[in-house]
């Protein structure tokens, strides 16, 4: 939530987001709260999709945290191809919104799940002077206990990474 507050008066305007919200302006006067801007209305046209925090133990045994984006009518029977995107901590942006447009080089979470993906974001913890390591650690287990929930198609999985999670996935492919 990102908040002002007026010079003279006690009302706020502030702007609010989760995942499957555009951050529109509201305003609170103290006694109630108000949606002033609709700036988004084109989404109601797309297949959005939820986002989730996902909890597992790496193979060191570091708990680590992460999300899961889904797709929008999501059938825990059904298979689902699987990307895992990553760069450092990420799962603080749980409830990041996320504009579908094209991008250079990061995954757009509402594009995927809007086509049918399973994004998986995990975080990643690094030991000093072991960033490739670290890297296996945190991504490889993760993603391995997102598969147990039984809804990845495990023939189908892709990872992607940009900038320094570009080196990681050059190193990944190795292993």
């Amino acid at each position: 939530i990102v908040c002002e507050k007026a010079k003279e008066n006690d009302v706020l305007l502030y702007a609010k987001q989760n995942f499957q919200t555009y951050p529109d302006l509201h305003y609170f006067d103290g006694r109630k709260s108000k949606r002033i801007t609709d700036a988004n209305p084109q989404q109601k046209k797309f297949l959005w999709g939820t986002s989730e925090k996902f909890s597992w133990t790496a193979y060191d045994g570091t708990k680590l945290d992460g999300i899961i984006y889904k797709p929008e009518n999501f059938d825990a029977t059904r298979k689902y191809p699987m990307i895992s995107y990553f760069y450092e901590k990420r799962s603080d942006n749980l409830n990041s919104y996320h504009t579908p447009r094209p991008s250079a080089s990061t995954v757009n979470m509402s594009y995927l799940v809007s086509n049918g993906y399973v994004v998986f974001v995990p975080d990643i913890v690094y030991k000093e002077g072991k960033p490739g390591g670290s890297a296996y650690n945190c991504i490889v287990s993760g993603i391995e206990a997102v598969e147990k929930l039984g809804y990845i198609d495990s023939d189908n999985i892709a990872i992607q990474g940009q900038s320094w999670g570009g080196y990681q996935v050059a190193h990944l492919v190795t292993k």
